[in-house]
């Protein structure tokens, strides 16, 4: 009991006593805790300011993409002037006389044979821009077997009719019938000819500044069917 009561005074003040290694564990402690803790918390504010960062760059990226042109479509009259312009995506749907002037310069392209071989290319490239579907392999075998530049060559021109406003036989399709007169290049008539056909529509909006330049209407010949009338004419 002695040695117990000797020795404990003894040991209470060695724990009273300053121990380096705690009190530098203490300063550190106190005077870099809160460098951490602010640190800590820095950090987690950039990675939220990251975080937005990607979610806005994300938006704008998908922004970029979205189609900004807003389709319109282009009414022309009997004599092919402007009549009326309306937004495609408030239309209800594409007037008629518009499809019928496409029909029908589509088969003027198509079949006139002129002296000019510079507009003769400029009604080619009109025709390509409104034919897709099956009409291309169509057309493409015309112009392969009837072309009209060796037929200008060979002294003959043609010039293209119609007859009148090609009518609908379908909801996407029309017929329309024209006359083809041939002639020499000094004017002299050579022949005459009547043909019909039906050519089947397709309906698309025009979506980039190309295609308001080339196809305004957003009128397009998927699949065309020509063939002769026989009549009286002179063949």
């Amino acid at each position: 009991m002695e040695f117990l009561q000797k020795t404990a005074p003894s040991q209470d003040r060695s724990v009273q006593t300053d121990n380096p290694y705690l009190n530098a564990k203490e300063e550190w402690l106190e005077r870099y805790g809160s460098y951490i803790s602010r640190a800590a918390q820095w950090r987690a504010v950039a990675f939220v300011g990251l975080g937005l960062l990607a979610l806005s760059l994300s938006g704008n990226v998908m922004q970029a993409r979205q189609v900004k042109i807003v389709p319109y479509i282009v009414e022309v009259d009997k004599l092919g002037k402007v009549s009326n312009v309306a937004r495609a995506d408030q239309s209800a749907s594409t007037p008629r006389n518009l499809i019928q002037s496409e029909i029908a310069d589509a088969i003027v392209n198509w079949r006139t044979v002129t002296a000019d071989t510079e507009l003769q290319k400029q009604m080619i490239k009109r025709l390509s821009h409104i034919i897709t579907g099956s009409a291309k392999g169509v057309l493409k075998q015309w112009f392969e077997e009837n072309s009209p530049y060796e037929i200008a060559k060979s002294g003959k021109l043609v010039h293209v009719e119609i007859k009148g406003l090609p009518l609908p036989v379908s909801d996407s399709s029309y017929r329309v019938e024209w006359i083809e007169t041939i002639r020499s290049h000094a004017g002299a008539l050579l022949d005459q000819r009547s043909y019909e056909a039906t050519a089947t529509i397709q309906l698309q909006p025009p979506a980039s500044d190309a295609d308001i330049m080339t196809n305004p209407g957003g009128v397009y010949i998927s699949a065309l069917a020509a063939s002769k009338i026989i009549t009286n004419e002179r063949n």
